[in-house]
C-alpha cells in the first residue's frame, strides 16, 4: 500500500466537513442529479419504444409486402388457370341469340337398332346424326349424307361440356336426310346444345330412289325420335357424351318432320274418321297410306313422349290426320309457316293446324316470300329438282341466310322463355313486339 501525505488527508477531511455543512445550494445540486438520470432513462425508454415501433412498422411492411406478393401470386395462378380452362374464356351469358354461339361444332354419325311398336319382324335399324359443342378448331371435317363435306364442323371431336346440356330432337322431311337443316342444328350446337336427328329408315333421300311421296313411315317416325333420345341417354359410361344430356328437351322438324314433331308432342289422331274417309275414297290416297289396320291401335294410343317440353315445327303437315287432336298438345308450340308454300299450302296445312292448336303460349310466325324448302338446307342438297327450286330455292324468295337468322333467333328466344324460364325473352312474343323483319306475321292465342 502506498502512503498518502497527511496534508492531502487533511484537505480531504475539510472538504467533507464543508460538504456536510452546506446549506440549500448544495442540496439543490445533489437533487438535480437523480432527475437527470430519470430523464436519461426516459429518453432511453422513448428511444427503445421508437426503435420497437420502427421494428413493428418494418415487420408490418414486410408482412404487407408478403401479402401483396401472395395476392399477386394467387392472381397469376388464377390467370394461368383461366388461360388453361377454355370454359373460363367463354363470354358471360346470355349469349347473343342473333349470331352463332361461342362454341365450335362437333358432329358424329352413329347407328343402332330398336324394337318399335307395329314391327313384327327384325329390329328397326337407325342411323343418327348428333351435333354438340366442342373447343376443337381442327381435325376431320364432317361429311353429311356420306358425300357432302362441311368445313368448320369437326367430326368425332371431343365434346366441350362441363354441365348437362339442353337437348333438341330434329326430324327431317319426306325424302330428306338427318342433316337437311344444318343451319338450325349447327346453330344450336354452337350455343351449347346437343342435337339428335335420326335418318327415318325407309323415308330418306337415299331410300326412296326418286319417289316423291312415301308416308308409310308415319307410324315409325315419332318412335324413331324417342328411340334416338333413349340411345344417346343410355350411351356407355366411357362414351364422351355419356351423362351430359339434361332434362331440358325440345323437338323440331320440317314438313313430314313437322308432322312428326306434332305427333310426339301429344297430338291425337282422328283414326276412326280417317279410316271411314279412306274407305269412302274421300281422302287423298297418299294420306290413307299412313294407316293400315294393324296400326290402328298404335295411332289411337298416340306417340306422346312426356320428356319433351317445347315443340317447334317448320312448315308441318298433318292437318287432316290430326284434326281436333291438335288441341291435346299441352306443351308450348312455336309454329313456322311459309306464305308461298306450294308443297304444303297454308290454306291446306298451316292455317288449319294453327286453328287446331289452342295452347295459351302457342305462337305462329308466317314469313312472306318464303317457300316450303326455305326452312331447310335442301336447296343445297337438291336445288336441281324443280319441285325444290320452285318452292323456296330461287331468287324469287327471301335470301336464305336472312330467313335462317330469323328462325334461329326467335326459336332460341322461345326456348329461353319456355324451356329455361327466362322471362326476359317474353317481350319477343308480345303483341307489342316490333318484328326484326317486316315480312314476319305473328299470330297469338
Amino acid at each position: 500500500m502506498k502512503w498518502i501525505p497527511n496534508s492531502l488527508v487533511a484537505t480531504a477531511v475539510i472538504a467533507l466537513i464543508l460538504v456536510a455543512g452546506c446549506g440549500d445550494d448544495g442540496a439543490t445540486e445533489n437533487d438535480n442529479q437523480p432527475n437527470n438520470v430519470t430523464a436519461n432513462q426516459n429518453q432511453n425508454q422513448n428511444q427503445n419504444q421508437n426503435q420497437n415501433q420502427n421494428q413493428n412498422q418494418n415487420q408490418n411492411q414486410n408482412q404487407n409486402q408478403d401479402q401483396n406478393q401472395n395476392q399477386n401470386q394467387n392472381q397469376n395462378q388464377n390467370q394461368n388457370q383461366n388461360q388453361d380452362d377454355p370454359f373460363a374464356q367463354l363470354p358471360d351469358k346470355p349469349w347473343d341469340s342473333g349470331e352463332a354461339g361461342p362454341f365450335e361444332v362437333g358432329y358424329r354419325y352413329d347407328s343402332f337398332e330398336y324394337s318399335p311398336r307395329g314391327e313384327s319382324e327384325e329390329d328397326r335399324p337407325i342411323d343418327v346424326s348428333i351435333w354438340y359443342p366442342t373447343f376443337e378448331e381442327e381435325g376431320t371435317h364432317a361429311r353429311y349424307a356420306n358425300f357432302f363435306h362441311h368445313p368448320g364442323v369437326w367430326e368425332d371431336s371431343e365434346p366441350a361440356l362441363n354441365a348437362p346440356a339442353p337437348v333438341m330432337l330434329f326430324s327431317h322431311g319426306n325424302g330428306g336426310i338427318s342433316t337437311q337443316s344444318y343451319f338450325w342444328t349447327e346453330y344450336l350446337a354452337s350455343h351449347g346444345w346437343i342435337v339428335i336427328s335420326p335418318d327415318h329408315t325407309g323415308n330418306t333421300l337415299m331410300d326412296m330412289g326418286g319417289e316423291s311421296i312415301n308416308l308409310e313411315s308415319a307410324v315409325y317416325r315419332p318412335q324413331d325420335l324417342s328411340a334416338s333420345l333413349d340411345y344417346v341417354t343410355e350411351l356407355p359410361d366411357d362414351d364422351p357424351l355419356a351423362g351430359w344430356l339434361s332434362d331440358k328437351i325440345a323437338v323440331s322438324g320440317h314438313s313430314f318432320g313437322g308432322f312428326t314433331t306434332l305427333a310426339i308432342a301429344g297430338a291425337e289422331f282422328a283414326v276412326d274418321e280417317l279410316v271411314e274417309a279412306c274407305d269412302d275414297e274421300e281422302l287423298d290416297e297418299a294420306l290413307c297410306e299412313i294407316f293400315s289396320e294393324e296400326h290402328y291401335d298404335i295411332f289411337r294410343d298416340g306417340f306422346l313422349d312426356p320428356r319433351i317440353e317445347v315443340a317447334i315445327p317448320h312448315t308441318p303437315a298433318g292437318a287432316d290426320v290430326f284434326a281436333d287432336g291438335l288441341s291435346e298438345i299441352e306443351i308450348p308450340v312455336l309454329l313456322w309457316t311459309a306464305e308461298r308454300d306450294i308443297t304444303l299450302p297454308n290454306e291446306e296445312e298451316g292455317d288449319p293446324i294453327w286453328e287446331g292448336l289452342d295452347g295459351e303460349d302457342d305462337v305462329r310466325v308466317d314469313v312472306i316470300d318464303t317457300g316450303h324448302f326455305s326452312f331447310s338446307n335442301m336447296c343445297d342438297f337438291g336445288a336441281a329438282s324443280p319441285q325444290i327450286a320452285n318452292d323456296g330455292c330461287s331468287d324469287e324468295f327471301m335470301e336464305p341466310e336472312t330467313l335462317y337468322n330469323i328462325v334461329n333467333q326467335y326459336s332460341m328466344e322461345y326456348l329461353h322463355l319456355h324451356l329455361k324460364g327466362d322471362e326476359d325473352a317474353a317481350s319477343w312474343f308480345s303483341p307489342d313486339h316490333e318484328p326484326l323483319n317486316e315480312k314476319m306475321i305473328f299470330s297469338y292465342k
